[in-house]
């Protein structure tokens, strides 16, 4: 999170953590995931650019899809808005698929409509077919 406001933005609200069991053939073991709720400034396309370089300062290398990484941070909203650019979709397209993201979001936002889906957070939650363990993190 230090990181994240070393950038310039303000987190304004944050969810629990979330132990998950990896999704999709993600390599390594569980994860532990989370949602943060930023001040909006800047462009969504420079939130991506700083939260890519958080990610390498982490040490995150993109080497291929689903594997082992010490930091995933994904935009997932901006605000009520839809973004359609080579390189960043918003509303992340994969939000109502994973229930690691539905279960923090909803600690946050279970009553806000999904501006694609237009269906409560929740509804997307409960109608889920996500299989994988979700529970909150016990350190």
């Amino acid at each position: 999170m230090a990181l994240i406001e070393q950038c310039g933005y303000a987190v304004l609200r944050t969810s629990s953590l979330f132990e998950t069991e990896p999704w999709g053939g993600a390599e390594g073991g569980d994860f532990i995931n989370a949602v943060y709720e930023l001040e909006r400034r800047n462009t969504a396309d420079q939130l991506l650019r700083d939260l890519l370089g958080v990610e390498a300062d982490l040490g995150r290398r993109r080497t291929g899809k689903n594997q082992a990484r010490t930091c995933d941070l994904d935009l997932l909203l901006w605000d009520g808005e839809i973004i359609d650019l080579a390189g960043l979709r918003v509303p992340h397209p994969r939000i109502p698929e994973r229930k690691f993201v539905l279960y923090p979001l909803c600690e946050l936002i279970a009553d806000r409509t999904h501006p694609v889906h237009k269906r409560s957070f929740e509804d997307l939650l409960l109608s889920c077919g996500d299989q994988t363990v979700v529970k909150v993190h016990q350190p």
